[in-house]
């Protein structure tokens, strides 16, 4: 009875935190729900070439910063008009999806994640920041690609954080 309580409370929670409002079909090639990729003010974007992947970016509204997280390469583009916006790429070498997948979950703890089988895959703070995620895998190379936002963001930032995470494709 307690576990079912449990799911029921977890599963509320995540629809009201809106997980539930942007749902692509395929972790792989994720759904766009419009013919544009996505727009900006100026309508000019960047593809950033990453070790094996490309993404599509707004030149003007995002800042791109570089780290390495325990050996794994994180690269982000934090959004300039927007505190707490971010998309990320996580490049995990010689690794597996399971073993890449149970790495970037330990270092996002803090999140209630709603689907951990599924397509893309949507978390939740308690404070009801959202942080969704794809993966992508390439021979020994996992790339997860994440976007977070704050509760209260405008559904139009949000589905452009989705349809940025969408132009992500594999090079190699």
């Amino acid at each position: 009875m307690k576990k079912i309580v449990l799911l029921v409370l977890i599963g509320s929670l995540l629809t009201v935190s809106g997980c539930s409002e942007i749902q692509p079909k395929n972790r792989y090639l994720p759904k766009v729900k419009n013919d544009t990729v996505y727009t900006t003010v100026d309508g000019e974007d960047t593809l950033h070439r990453g070790d094996g992947y490309e993404l599509s970016i707004p030149s003007e509204n995002y800042h791109y910063e570089k780290d390495y997280d325990d050996g794994a390469l994180e690269e982000s583009w934090e959004s300039i008009k927007k505190d707490d916006v971010k998309i990320k790429v996580y490049t995990y070498q010689n690794t597996d999806e399971i073993t890449a997948r149970s790495r970037f979950l330990r270092e996002n703890e803090d999140y209630i994640f709603e689907d951990m089988t599924g397509d893309s895959i949507c978390g939740t703070q308690i404070d009801g920041d959202i942080l969704w995620f794809y993966l992508h895998q390439s021979d020994k190379t996992v790339y997860i690609i994440s976007w977070e936002y704050p509760k209260h963001t405008k559904e139009v930032l949000q589905t452009e954080l989705a349809n940025i995470a969408g132009t992500f494709r594999l090079t190699e």
